[in-house]
């Protein structure tokens, strides 16, 4: 998987990158990812080694706000430019170009479509920090904030030297100089709003980017994320490897889940939401397939038999939502359970209530592909036959706002890639008639 992929690096998106744990590898695997695509501009707003000049095809010095005008032309040509203010007076270092310079490569990157990636912190090439008073230096105009951090730190003590400002550290974390180090600290740090969160402009995603995710330390990676994602504030968590073949190990976001049972089951003669298997209703069945598969958050569409649904699922931790046109067809549930969810959400899943023998095994090996691809569709398949239920990355989720009819989702197919999982042919089994019943019944419902 690309980090730039993984990070939802777009067009004129401005990205500042902070923490430890490699962000010039970062900067530089990303553009070298999206150069052939869009431009590229990287910066930084503290100083950057001399040796970094290599981050980028070419390197402009701006030692003033003239010195950009030859910008559009160098992306032009080299797609990917470095700017830097010129050689620090009290160091061999690139500073940062100053602000009024800065606004213009904002300026050049929407004209241009190029993308602004900035340096925003240092940590002398160390795995963990704690931001100083002045640190980072976040311009306000970002929208997406990277904290980063490298995975090695884990295990090792604070004052082992893999800790930038580790007095900070152990304030923030209540530790001693000698302690060591466990995922949960890196997970505080990381979403500490003195430590990763600091100066996040308002509105700015939050992307965690983990480093040296390889062999053993990918457990302790996951458990850092599941962590991070408890506080609320991060949209996602990539773990990577830089410099490897695969920068992006995984990626960890949200996955939402729509269940659909706003239907009025024409052809079964009875509410099929309402159908009783095993004890508990199909819609029932259909919430825990999706809550105990790791969907959340989990958004059901009533519309016949909104009541009765209701009160069939009073105890599950669901929202609800009310779809008035839902005679009009699946679509108009697919697109009110996409904009219920869309916004907190890398990646849903459409969960249908009269799939009975789809379970939480089928809805978790969905939302793993995903993690470990970031595949546009992933789908369950028996032979060559696609299956339900269906999961769409966020890529797909303006297509996926104007399907119509009763077909929903399935009109994307042939506009993304998918990922098919093969899986047992019981999950074709859909409650649509008086026969399909019978047929569960027979295998034992």
């Amino acid at each position: 998987m690309r980090l730039s992929d993984a990070l939802r690096i777009a067009p004129q998106q401005v990205a500042a990158f902070v923490g430890a744990g490699g962000k010039s590898s970062a900067i530089a695997c990303i553009a070298s990812e999206i150069a052939s695509e869009f431009p590229v501009i990287a910066t930084t707003t503290t100083h950057l080694a001399l040796s970094q000049r290599t981050l980028a095809k070419a390197h402009l010095v701006a030692s003033s706000v003239a010195a950009l005008k030859t910008l559009p032309d160098l992306l032009a040509e080299h797609r990917s430019v470095l700017v830097t203010g010129p050689v620090a007076r009290d160091e061999p270092r690139w500073s940062a170009v100053e602000g009024a310079a800065l606004k213009v490569l904002r300026r050049v990157a929407a004209a241009t479509g190029a993308a602004l990636l900035i340096e925003a912190d240092g940590a002398r090439g160390l795995s963990l920090k704690a931001p100083g008073d002045r640190e980072p230096a976040v311009p306000r105009f970002v929208d997406l904030v990277v904290p980063m951090a490298g995975l090695d730190v884990i295990g090792t003590s604070l004052d082992a030297g893999l800790v930038h400002h580790p007095e900070r550290a152990a304030a923030m974390l209540w530790l001693g100089s000698g302690e060591t180090l466990q995922a949960s600290h890196i997970s505080r740090i990381l979403v500490d709003a003195a430590g990763g969160l600091k100066r996040v402009p308002p509105g700015a995603e939050v992307r965690v980017l983990l480093t040296k995710a390889e062999g053993p330390r990918l457990a302790a990676g996951r458990e850092v994320a599941e962590a991070v994602f408890a506080s609320g504030a991060v949209r996602a968590v990539v773990l990577g490897s830089l410099p490897s073949a695969q920068p992006a190990v995984e990626m960890l976001g949200r996955v939402a889940g729509v269940v659909l049972a706003a239907g009025g089951s024409t052809r079964l003669h009875q509410s099929k939401q309402m159908v009783v298997w095993r004890g508990k209703p199909l819609v029932w069945h259909a919430v825990r397939a999706a809550l105990d598969g790791g969907l959340s958050p989990l958004v059901v569409v009533v519309g016949a038999m909104a009541d009765e649904v209701r009160a069939a699922l009073r105890d599950e931790p669901v929202r609800f939502l009310h779809n008035r046109a839902w005679q009009e067809g699946q679509s108009t549930s697919v697109r009110a359970g996409l904009a219920a969810v869309e916004r907190e959400a890398e990646a849903v899943v459409f969960v249908l209530c009269d799939t009975p023998l789809v379970d939480h095994r089928l809805v978790s090996a969905l939302v793993r592909e995903h993690h470990l691809s970031l595949t546009p569709i992933v789908a369950p398949q028996v032979g060559r036959r696609w299956g339900n239920p269906v999961l769409f990355d966020r890529i797909t989720f303006r297509d996926l706002a104007s399907v119509y009819g009763d077909l929903g989702g399935r009109l994307l197919f042939d506009r993304f890639r998918m990922a098919g999982i093969q899986w047992d042919p019981t999950i074709l089994l859909d409650i649509d008639t008086p026969e399909d019943l019978r047929e569960l019944e027979r295998m034992g419902g």
